[in-house]
């Protein structure tokens, strides 16, 4: 890929993310029932999904990936 092209869509995708994360971020502040003690049950729900994620692509690309390098 082209530098010029790969620093563009990498400036465009970091300004996506820190957009996002700054939206929740002023969003999740102004909530105070959030900030009072549900943080704590939707931190355990994102920690099981990265898990299961984790998982998943353990599963299906790096087993798949290591096998393909022992057999070639």
């Amino acid at each position: 890929m082209d530098f010029r092209k790969f620093s563009l869509f990498t400036v465009l995708g970091s300004v996506v993310w820190c957009s996002v994360l700054s939206y929740l971020g002023v969003k999740m502040g102004q909530d105070e029932q959030l900030m009072r003690g549900e943080l704590h049950r939707i931190t355990i729900w994102v920690g099981g999904a990265v898990v299961v994620l984790g998982a998943l692509y353990y599963f299906f690309v790096h087993r798949h990936m290591k096998a393909e390098n022992e057999s070639g």
